[in-house]
């Protein structure tokens, strides 16, 4: 929940910003929290009990689909 919402507050910020055509640059944006996903991976992955690939999928998606989701309510037609 917390890393969707992280994700969608970054879409707003970049939506804001970024020209609806600009779409390809929104992907470097959020480099920086699956870099934090991998380095404090051992720590989060006791929500997952103990696996760290489904923990590294779980929030890695909830990231993505919390950006994307409002990058594309934001520049909806």
């Amino acid at each position: 929940m917390i890393a969707a919402a992280a994700g969608a507050a970054t879409a707003v910020m970049v939506a804001s910003r970024l020209p609806p055509d600009k779409f390809i640059w929104t992907g470097l944006v959020l480099a920086p929290f699956f870099v934090l996903v991998e380095a404090f991976i051992d720590a989060l992955s006791s929500l997952f009990d103990g696996n760290a690939a489904v923990t590294r999928m779980m929030l890695a998606s909830a990231i993505v689909a919390g950006f994307y989701g409002a990058w594309f309510l934001l520049h909806a037609p």
